[in-house]
This record gives structure tokens, C-alpha cells and sequence, in this order.
């Protein structure tokens, strides 16, 4: 009995303590402005959180892309994460972009490059501050990301360059398809079955590359992590990873800025220790000391 009543105040105290870091007052409900059109294909829509300051300062931005295995998901998939980043002083935009089989990964990735820079051109309206523009996605919005943030050739169609990416946040998202594709061969329904395409739309392939933004990996570990860090590392790039013991891969983006009472006491703990790391990764190139 002890023993039991010990393991509930734990439990309580752990959910406490995660509510206070999760759960703070908002300094003012974000401002909110949904379904904007950056192009011309029905797809091609995102939504507009921003810190409700009376646009008193210009912020950093954070565009996020979802997943759904490239062939399906919804811009409104975010969960607490605008709450959570508006309330610390980011102007949040997610995106969607068109699916396979109506899309290939290319005209994916272009679409979020474009998306990238429509918010670059809106900047004013928003109060975003152009030098502080940060890519973030979960699963396939994860692959696509880290593609744009390593292959400059998707933001150069747009007309931007990659030094114009701040940093790349993935989450859970695979970066070398050549060893992920055999493991989920559904996916050959979007990038075929030739392993040389499968190649160039691996970011690892590009993680040699000079200058990359920052980038922040967060899953469970893998091989293509290590060499995605080791290739970068040795470029002079900068990387930093999060490794996932516990959360699912659903939960890594469910539970990020927003851990759950009803999630296991171990869950929660990690979550709250990857939202604390994403913070500080983000805050590193955004944030004024």
C-alpha cells in the first residue's frame, strides 16, 4: 500500500510539473488567419498563427509541414504547438502541400519552398523577421524539410537561396529513403522503384553540402541519423539530435509543446525533455541573449 501510494504521488507530481512547463498562461490569445492561398492548386493553402502583441516587434518564424506518408494529412494536424510557440515568440504557419498520387515528392517539396516564400514576401503583414525563417515538419513533412534545407535547388525554383533557412527542426522524418523505402515498400507508390531516384530525395545524400542551416533530428536511433550528423559534421555543419526512447512516432509530434495527462509517466517525461531541447535548439538561432 506503501509502495502504491508512493507511485501516485510520483505520478501526480511528474503531471504537475509537466502542466507547469506545458500549460502556462497565455500572454494573449495568438492571433489566427486560416486557409491563406499561396498558389494556384487547391492544395496550395496555409494557415497564420501569431503572437497577439499588437505587432509591437518583428518575430522569428517557424513554417511547418505535416506528414501523412505523402499521400495524405491536413495543415490542421499541429496540435499545442502554435499555442505553445506564439506564447514564446514565434509566428507559427503550417502548410499544406499537394499529395501523391496527384503530386510527385518534387512538386511536394517545390510546393513548401513556395510556401517558404510566400511568407518571406508577407513578412511585413505578419511582423516576421526575414532573417530568422525555420523550417519544421513531422514524418514525410520531416523528409521534405530536410530535403529543401539541404538540396538548395527546391528554394532556388522559388527564387530564394538556402542561406535564407535559419534552421530545420525533423521529426521523425526518414532522410535516407534508399534504406527506408525496403522497410516500408508502400511508399514505392510515391517514389517508384528505382533507387536512384530514392537517392536524390534522401537529405542525406545533400549532407555534405557547404553552409547548411542548422538542423535538429528527433527519433529513435538509426543509422542514417549517425551518418546524416557525421557527413554534416565534417562540412562544418551544425547538428543537433534528440533521441527517442519511449514516444511513438505519432506521439513525437502530438506531444510536442503539449504532453498529455493521459499518456504514460515515462511519455511524458520524454516529452517534456523534447520540447525543452527543440526550444533551446530554436532559440539558439532565434533568440536574442
Amino acid at each position: 500500500m506503501i509502495v502504491l501510494k508512493r507511485r501516485f504521488w510520483l505520478l501526480a507530481l511528474i503531471v504537475f510539473m509537466a502542466g507547469l512547463y506545458f500549460y502556462q498562461p497565455a500572454k494573449g490569445k495568438e492571433f489566427r488567419e486560416m486557409d491563406v492561398t499561396y498558389g494556384e492548386e487547391p492544395r496550395q493553402k496555409l494557415d497564420v498563427y501569431a503572437p497577439n502583441d499588437g505587432g509591437s516587434k518583428l518575430h522569428p518564424v517557424i513554417v511547418y509541414v505535416h506528414g501523412g506518408g505523402w499521400m495524405r494529412g491536413d495543415k490542421s494536424n499541429v496540435g499545442a504547438k502554435p499555442a505553445f510557440f506564439t506564447n514564446k515568440g514565434y509566428v507559427f504557419v503550417s502548410v499544406n502541400y499537394r499529395l501523391s498520387p496527384k503530386a510527385t515528392y518534387d512538386e511536394m517539396a517545390n510546393d513548401v519552398s513556395t510556401a517558404v516564400k510566400w511568407v518571406y514576401e508577407h513578412a511585413e503583414q505578419y511582423h516576421i523577421d526575414t532573417s530568422k525563417i525555420n523550417l519544421m515538419g513531422h514524418s514525410a513533412g520531416g523528409h521534405l524539410v530536410t530535403l529543401i534545407g539541404t538540396n538548395p535547388k527546391y528554394l532556388m525554383q522559388a527564387g530564394l537561396s538556402l542561406g535564407m533557412v535559419n534552421s530545420v527542426v525533423n521529426l521523425d522524418g526518414p532522410i535516407n529513403l534508399v534504406e527506408y523505402i525496403p522497410k516500408n515498400e508502400r511508399y514505392k507508390k510515391v517514389f517508384g522503384q528505382d533507387r536512384q531516384v530514392w537517392a536524390e530525395a534522401s537529405p542525406v545524400s545533400y549532407a555534405s553540402g557547404q553552409h547548411l542551416p542548422p538542423t535538429m533530428l528527433i527519433g529513435p536511433k538509426r543509422k542514417a541519423t549517425a551518418s546524416f550528423v557525421k557527413l554534416a559534421n565534417i562540412s562544418g555543419n551544425k547538428t543537433r539530435t534528440f533521441e527517442t526512447h519511449t514516444l511513438t512516432h505519432r506521439e513525437i509530434t502530438k506531444l510536442l509543446g503539449a504532453a498529455s495527462e493521459g499518456s504514460p509517466v515515462a511519455s511524458l517525461k520524454e516529452a517534456q525533455n523534447m520540447t525543452i531541447a527543440v526550444e533551446e535548439f530554436l532559440n539558439t538561432y532565434n533568440i536574442e541573449n
